[in-house]
């Protein structure tokens, strides 16, 4: 057993320590708590009339489950008081309760939606892999001597392609209708991200430093009540409507534009579709509005096609976003693998084509 658990943790506390930034796990307190853990887990299988062997967890993800416990109830704590807690057998106790109990229930009693793909399906797996190697990318060419433009930019990518990870793994847990939702911001976003590679520094460094007109006014310097007052004026905005000032808020940056002729009545989401040439995506788009109001009509969605809808969806915004990355990369003296790329995207549509025809 000992060795066992040794292996275990040769295996686990890296990538523990890993996910939380660096944070130490005692070796041998954790050893000691999955011991005990184990051992109490299995007594309560048995208490319940389950097989240990048809319903045990895996020894890993023990780990995980400790881990998370001990970093929640210590991360705020000193070097001193951590080291005083896990001497305490109070403590250890808890946390060996909590854990078993968190095992129980949430290994075998749980209840989840009805899965069509799961992480372990191609679909979700072939997204992932093509997201995390463009995200590393990014993380690649994340140099602080580059312009502060280029760097939001690039966050903005950064965001697109976590945000696309965050959809697969709505629809990996059968959230397809979620999923829809989160593709709705995905499609805002890869339509922002068009326009400003679209257009000169002047528009990003607007787009960035919009939002202090989205303060309340009390909390805005003069300089900034003057531009704001100005920014109104010029595009017709009755500041006593609130449509017109959230429209003004979340899209009147479109003024840095030049040659542009804006008023209140284009200052909308889809005029920037316009610009950012997506106009045709418009209807998917408001099938994406319909799934976030709650009404009977969205309950009677047939589950496989809303699982296509989004699927689909997710991989033509990809395409799209990815089209532009590869252009604003080349553009900061950075040409990325295409061959590489290429291959990842037939192999995913390979894939949507044949699970999802």
């Amino acid at each position: 057993m000992e060795n066992f658990i040794e292996e275990i943790l040769d295996y686990t506390l890296p990538k523990q320590r890993s996910e939380y930034g660096g944070y130490v796990f005692p070796r041998s307190f954790i050893a000691d708590v999955l011991a005990s853990v184990i051992e109490n887990y299995k007594i309560r299988l048995l208490k319940n009339n389950l097989n240990p062997a048809l319903y045990g967890a895996p020894a890993p993800d023990i780990v995980k489950y400790i881990c998370g416990y001990h970093y929640a109830h210590t991360a705020r704590m000193s070097k001193e008081q951590r080291i005083a807690l896990t001497a305490n057998e109070g403590y250890r106790n808890r946390l060996v309760r909590d854990v078993t109990d968190s095992l129980f229930i949430l290994e075998n009693v749980k209840t989840s939606a009805i899965r069509i793909v799961n992480e372990y399906n191609p679909v979700y797996c072939r997204f992932n892999m093509l997201l995390d190697y463009l995200l590393a990318i990014g993380i690649k060419n994340n140099r602080r001597d580059k312009p502060h433009t280029v760097m939001a930019v690039m966050k903005l990518f950064e965001s697109a392609f976590l945000k696309l990870k965050g959809i697969t793994t709505l629809f990996a847990d059968g959230l397809e209708k979620e999923a829809i939702i989160v593709w709705r911001s995905l499609h805002e976003l890869e339509c922002v991200i068009s326009v400003l590679c679209k257009y000169n520094d002047s528009v990003i460094k607007e787009f960035e430093t919009f939002d202090r007109f989205s303060k309340d006014r009390e909390d805005m310097d003069e300089q900034t009540k003057a531009e704001y007052d100005e920014r109104i004026a010029k595009f017709g905005v009755n500041v006593k409507n609130n449509n017109e000032v959230d429209h003004f808020e979340n899209y009147g940056w479109l003024g840095a534009i030049e040659g542009l002729e804006l008023t209140k009545w284009n200052l909308n989401f889809r005029y920037l579709e316009d610009l950012a040439g997506l106009s045709e995506k418009y209807k998917e788009y408001q099938v994406a509005c319909d799934a976030s109001h709650m009404n009977a009509k969205i309950l009677k969605w047939d589950k496989q096609r809303v699982l296509d809808f989004v699927v689909k969806r997710c991989f033509n915004s990809l395409l799209f976003i990815l089209n532009n990355y590869s252009k604003f990369l080349e553009k900061c003296g950075f040409t990325p693998d295409h061959k590489a790329i290429g291959k990842m995207i037939g192999d995913l549509k390979g894939i949507i084509d044949i699970f999802l025809p």
